[in-house]
């Protein structure tokens, strides 16, 4: 990676940043369509675990695999080399967004499945407070 280009460093940040929300909407909607009655919740405790996971190790292990150049003066204290910390960063806040786009979807499959059980529960009144007929 070449480091003195700002293009990869931007590339890995908005990578980082939208990764986990992604795979996070992406896995809710699969356990929502698939999942059975337990599977919201444990899919609200693992997304939240994973999000955070992901936002303390995600960037230091690609700014471990694409490690900067070797540059003398900033290895001798001449300066603050602050290349691949928009990867730190990046990760962060696709962790914290990852846990927002956990809860979000846990909300919103907890509201559709809660709203089609009272529908299929309850019976339908019709204005004059009398059941209407199927």
């Amino acid at each position: 990676m070449d480091y003195n280009d700002y293009d990869y460093d931007l590339i890995g940040f908005w990578v980082l940043t939208s990764a986990a929300a992604l795979v996070s909407i992406t896995v809710g909607s699969l356990v929502h369509m698939r999942g059975g009655s337990r599977a919201p919740g444990l899919y609200l405790v693992l997304g939240v675990a994973a999000s955070i996971v992901y936002g303390i190790f995600a960037g230091i292990v690609v700014g471990a695999i694409f490690e900067p150049p070797y540059v003398p003066g900033l290895s001798e204290g001449r300066g603050l080399d602050l290349r691949g910390i928009g990867l730190i960063i990046g990760s962060w806040v696709g962790g914290a967004l990852g846990v927002l786009a956990t809860v979000l979807m846990w909300t919103i499959s907890t509201f559709i499945r809660w709203r089609l059980k009272r529908r299929t529960t309850e019976p339908v009144v019709g204005p004059d407070r009398q059941v209407l007929p199927d």
